[in-house]
């Protein structure tokens, strides 16, 4: 590992079809929301998915957070406020898949 390199952890999610647009959006505005609690959180970003390759596997919404240690990450991964979300938004979501790696710069 680098000694500059960013820990990135991908969060993606296929939502239920039951799922509307609104109940999407505060989906999004609480994870988002979770960078205020969750002080380790270096970075915060998302995006819905507008691949047209069609590779997605029923996945729709791609959040990207950034961390500086695997220690920080362990913080988030444990902190009350990420625990309460996650049984919350089980709710409307069918599908998550979690990937964590570090960031490398070409080489």
């Amino acid at each position: 590992m680098p000694s500059k390199s960013i820990l990135r952890h991908v969060v993606m999610f296929g939502f239920k079809s039951h799922t509307s647009k609104s109940e999407t959006a505060e989906i999004i505005q609480r994870f988002a929301k979770l960078r205020d609690t969750i002080l380790e959180i270096t970075a915060f970003e998302y995006g819905d998915n507008n691949s047209p390759e069609g590779l997605n596997n029923g996945l729709s919404h791609c959040f990207l957070l950034s961390f500086d240690s695997l220690a920080a990450r362990d913080i988030y991964l444990s902190h009350q406020s990420h625990v309460e979300f996650a049984d919350w938004v089980g709710k409307w979501v069918e599908t998550v898949t979690v990937l964590d790696y570090w960031a490398n710069e070409n080489p």
